[in-house]
This record gives C-alpha cells, sequence and structure tokens, in this order.
C-alpha cells in the first residue's frame, strides 16, 4: 500500500497535523491523483474552524490540481498519466459547474499561450509544511487566495 502526506484536521480550532497516510489503490469508478497543489480554502477554514461541523478526524484540500496515477474499474473519463482539476462539486454533466468544464480545455491552451494570467490571482504560495501558517493568513484576511505546492 502505498502513503502519501496529507493536512490532517483532528480537532476543531487546533493546527492541523501534516502526517503519512496509507493509500489503497482506487475501488470501482474511483481514480487515485498525485497532487501537485491544492488551494486554501474558505470551506476547510470552516471545518477548523467548527463553523463546517465534520467528523473527525479529516482530510483537508478538497480543491486541487494533479496527475491521476490509478483509476478504479469502469472509471473511463480519465486515465494514468491524465492531468486534472480537482473541485468540491461533484461531477453531474448537466449542471452549470459541469458544463463549464467543455471550456478548460480553452482554458488551459490560453495560459498556455501566456494569455490566461492565473499566476498573477495567486497572493501567496505556501508549502505543506506550512499549511497553518497558510490558513491562519486566511482567517485574517491577508491572504485572498493561497495555493498549497506539493513539491
Amino acid at each position: 500500500m502505498a502513503s502519501a502526506q496529507a493536512a490532517v484536521l483532528n480537532a476543531v480550532r487546533e493546527p492541523l497535523s501534516v502526517e503519512p497516510l496509507a493509500v489503497r489503490d482506487p475501488r470501482d469508478g474511483e481514480v487515485l491523483v498525485r497532487l501537485g497543489a491544492s488551494g486554501v480554502c474558505h470551506s476547510d477554514l470552516h471545518a477548523i474552524t467548527g463553523d463546517l461541523p465534520m467528523p473527525l478526524p479529516c482530510v483537508l484540500g478538497h480543491e486541487g490540481a494533479g496527475v491521476v496515477e490509478k483509476v478504479g474499474a469502469g472509471v473511463q473519463r480519465v486515465k494514468p498519466k491524465d492531468h486534472v482539476v480537482l473541485n468540491w462539486v461533484p461531477f453531474c454533466g448537466s449542471c452549470w459547474y459541469c458544463n463549464m468544464a467543455r471550456d478548460v480545455p480553452r482554458l488551459i491552451d490560453l495560459y498556455r499561450a501566456g494569455k490566461l494570467k492565473l499566476d498573477e490571482l495567486i497572493t501567496r504560495r505556501y508549502r505543506l509544511a506550512q499549511v497553518n501558517e497558510a490558513f491562519t493568513a486566511m482567517e485574517k484576511g491577508e491572504v485572498a487566495r493561497g495555493v498549497i505546492m506539493f513539491e
């Protein structure tokens, strides 16, 4: 069984703990993604503060980007080595959020061509070990769009 580092919330209003976790192979319909970056999200901050009750312990970091490592049986939309973006909204294929996904390849092309300046929107980058600093800065209003980098 493989392992990975994760930002774990063990108790409300306590610092996150960066811990090694065992990672099982994906089951039917699941995808295993190696994250390159994860957003510092207000939903996660609400879990930390207890405003959004979550069963504890829990792993935070539901918005991100990475590369597909493995796919479970029945997965057809992606394959290993595909680059993907993760979001908190499950993919239904018919709502406004899902229909936006048709624009992603065009947006990626614009970004790669230097015509979509996404990097300028990131106010600060953090290493995984700085995850608590990132959420503290967000809570204080010092950072609008922070990103945790997994390098």
